[in-house]
C-alpha cells in the first residue's frame, strides 16, 4: 500500500467511512458545512473532500471537527481502525480494517 502523505495511508474505503462519519453527525446538529466549517477553523473546501472521502484529516482538524460537533474521536473514527502486521522486516507495515454498517 502506498503512504499517500495526504491521506496517511487510508484507502478510499476508510476515508469515505470517516466522511460518512462526519456528514452524519453534522446533518444530526443542523449545521451546514459552511457553519461546521467556520466554527472548526476548517476551510469549506477541506471539509468537504473529507466528508466526500477524497481526503484524510489531520489530528488537530478532527478535533477541531468533534469538539464543534461535541462528538467524541471515538463516534467520528467509529468503524475504522489500523491492525499492525507482525513482521520482522517491515515494522511499519499494517492495514486499515474497515468495519461494514449494519
Amino acid at each position: 500500500m502506498s503512504r499517500d502523505n495526504r491521506n496517511w495511508g487510508l484507502d478510499s474505503e476508510a476515508r469515505e467511512r470517516l466522511g460518512a462519519n462526519v456528514a452524519v453527525r453534522r446533518l444530526r446538529a443542523e449545521m451546514s458545512r459552511g457553519e461546521l466549517g467556520s466554527r472548526a477553523a476548517v476551510s469549506t473546501r477541506r471539509l468537504a473532500q473529507v466528508e466526500e472521502g477524497r481526503a484524510a484529516a489531520t489530528l488537530d482538524v478532527w478535533i477541531r471537527i468533534a469538539g464543534t460537533l461535541d462528538e467524541s474521536l471515538d463516534e467520528l473514527l467509529a468503524g475504522v481502525r489500523w491492525v499492525p502486521l507482525q513482521t520482522g522486516s517491515n515494522p511499519d507495515a499494517g492495514s486499515y480494517v474497515v468495519r461494514r454498517r449494519t
